[in-house]
């Protein structure tokens, strides 16, 4: 493998963008706490709370009366919303943003660990602050995952609408009802319905990466904004054991469960060697350079030091994540009682895919792997879909990306990032050529946690910039004007 190219790339998103942000308007940090109290919960389809969904669609509606004035709306499933702000030129290219406004639950065991009630939509702000100041949090589920995305977007509409922006390009919106559980009731509609119609997309914009401060070895005290360019496949199997049972007094040495055991283990070994997908390649152009001597040395002598990086990567689950197509049981099952040994036994596991390799690759693992302790697989309840194609770095639409992070956020460096988890823009796989998942967020290891987790909050600064984060990315992506 030759030198890798350690030119620094980041001078590149530099450019100056001719885009204006607007004054946060009147009420923006209460509504978002208001979004919160609205338990729009997503788990099993067959649970739906529509009481919950009706509720934060009137509220949308109440809340941005010049938005919806101005976007054609239409409704898909029962509660997902595809928004539409057409483009004053007949030659206009299509840009796609996505949120969601499901969350997921709480576990009610967790509740004495946080600050505020989950659903409270608590502003924790400094003695004295207006209402707007940059100082303090809004706890609550989905302040991170993702209702500050899809009101931050709300609240970037609404001003735009109000200045009578006029967009050279039509934008769309999606904004989906089920992310949490795969999107096939939501966002999954709107992708088919595009396909049926013929619509596709010149770039699209999802949540994914964060601008992340101290998780990145050598970066430890510098801000980084992961894009991420592709997402990682999902598939789900149930492994199935069966073996005579019978009566506890007199158990045989090899037993459903001991089998069951015995391929669990061997599963934490993986099925697959590590390695850099992609993503991660543009990740290691676009951060070496940056990096202390010694890790930039490293990195340019890739040939001879891969294995060394590879274990490195090894050592967090975050770097396992990144560079391995990983397999975890999470189900087992077996047994009926205490003195009789179960002639069956099952393990449910997932796996997260990387880019390059396909479900079938890793269900023909599986598949091997079990036959050695006399198990046979199965997909687990249709539980799959593959890694999504790789997104240039190269693109206008990445660097605009890249332009917007500089303008908003100077510190910060610009990389492209493999999405671990699963995301609304999957379903949109083959109808753009540029899928881009990136929240502008600055977190922390301990707040990145708070997603799906405790005390899950936003700081009212990263709000108000996610906000103005939207408003210059709409102004470059649809190349749009204000009326002189």
């Amino acid at each position: 493998m030759p030198l890798i190219h350690l030119s620094p790339i980041q001078d590149r998103y530099n450019l100056p963008t001719e885009t204006v942000v607007f004054p946060p308007l009147k009420g923006a940090v209460d509504r978002l706490a208001q979004s919160i109290q609205l338990e729009t919960i997503s788990q099993d389809p067959r649970m739906l709370d529509t009481a919950a969904f009706d509720a934060f669609g009137q509220f949308l509606r109440a809340s941005y009366p010049g938005l919806f004035a101005t976007l054609n709306i239409d409704t898909f499933s029962t509660h997902t919303y595809f928004l539409h702000w057409p483009s004053t030129s007949p030659d206009a290219k299509n840009y796609l943003f996505i949120a969601h406004q499901d969350v997921v639950p709480v576990d009610q065991k967790s509740l004495d660990q946080w600050h505020y009630p989950p659903f409270s939509g608590a502003i924790e702000a400094a003695p004295g602050d207006s209402e707007g100041a940059e100082i303090g949090y809004i706890y609550g589920r989905g302040t991170l995952d993702d209702k500050s995305s899809l009101m931050a977007l709300m609240e970037t509409l609404e001003s735009l609408a109000f200045q009578n922006f006029q967009p050279a390009h039509n934008l769309y919106f999606c904004l989906g009802q089920d992310e949490e559980i795969g999107g096939q009731a939501g966002a999954a509609l709107v992708a088919e319905h595009c396909r049926q119609t013929g619509l596709s997309f010149e770039a699209i914009l999802d949540e994914g990466g964060i601008i992340s401060t101290g998780s990145i070895p050598g970066l430890k005290h510098t801000p980084v904004a992961l894009i991420g360019t592709a997402e990682k496949g999902y598939l789900s199997v149930e492994v199935s054991f069966n073996v005579a049972g019978g009566h506890s007094s007199m158990p045989n040495t090899k037993t459903a469960i001991t089998q069951a055991a015995a391929f669990t283990e061997a599963l934490s070994d993986g099925l697959f060697e590590s390695e850099f997908s992609a993503p991660l390649e543009g990740f290691i152009t676009h951060l070496a350079p940056e990096m202390p001597w010694a890790l930039k040395s490293v990195f340019a002598n890739r040939f001879l030091t891969e294995p060394l990086l590879l274990s490195l990567y090894q050592k967090s689950h975050t770097g396992r994540a990144l560079t391995n197509n990983t397999a975890v049981a999470t189900i087992m099952a077996s047994g009926i009682k205490d003195n009789v040994v179960p002639a069956s036994a099952r393990v449910v596991c997932n796996s997260r895919i990387l880019p390059g390799t396909t479900p079938d690759d890793v269900l023909e693992r599986y598949t091997a792997l079990a036959a050695k302790y006399g198990g046979t697989v199965e997909p687990y309840q249709n539980m799959g879909s593959g890694p999504t194609s790789t997104s240039s770095t190269e693109s206008a639409e990445f660097l605009m990306l890249g332009q917007a992070v500089k303008k908003l956020f100077p510190d910060a460096l610009v990389s492209p990032y493999l999405t671990i988890g699963g995301t609304d823009s999957k379903n949109f796989e083959g109808l753009s050529k540029n899928t881009y998942r990136f929240l502008p967020m600055v977190l922390n290891p301990e707040e990145v946690a708070g997603i799906h987790g405790t005390n899950e909050r936003i700081a009212l600064e990263d709000y108000h910039k996610m906000v103005d984060f939207y408003t210059v990315m709409v102004q470059l992506w649809s190349a749009g004007k204000f009326p002189k």
